[in-house]
């Protein structure tokens, strides 16, 4: 894993905010763990605040993109009519093992 982080720092800017989508599932992976762990497991979100998480850490204006892989990659859960979102409980079990030892809580 360690590889991949260092390949990722490449899709990022001086300020931290992520420049380009990774193609290859690993890196998009972390990079959408660096997003997931700014959403409290502990309240709900309209879909404008999860919204504002994403655009706070992407340089691109695809927030549906990445607001559709939380949701894909079971970051995020939501309501059917999508007027509520909120944290999966257990993303972090899920992918532990892309999670640096250094990052966790």
């Amino acid at each position: 894993m360690e590889a991949y982080y260092k390949k990722l720092e490449n899709y990022y800017d001086s300020n931290g905010m992520l420049i380009q989508y990774p193609s290859k599932r690993p890196m998009r992976i972390i990079a959408l763990i660096k997003i997931a762990e700014q959403i409290d497991v502990n309240r709900k979100y309209t879909e404008k605040e999860i919204n504002e998480i994403i655009r706070s850490n992407i340089a691109f204006d695809d927030i549906e993109l990445v607001r559709r892989e939380l949701y894909q990659y079971k970051f995020l859960d939501r309501l059917r009519d999508g007027s509520a979102y909120w944290a999966e409980t257990d993303w972090r079990g899920t992918y532990a093992e892309y999670i640096k030892a250094d990052t966790l809580d």
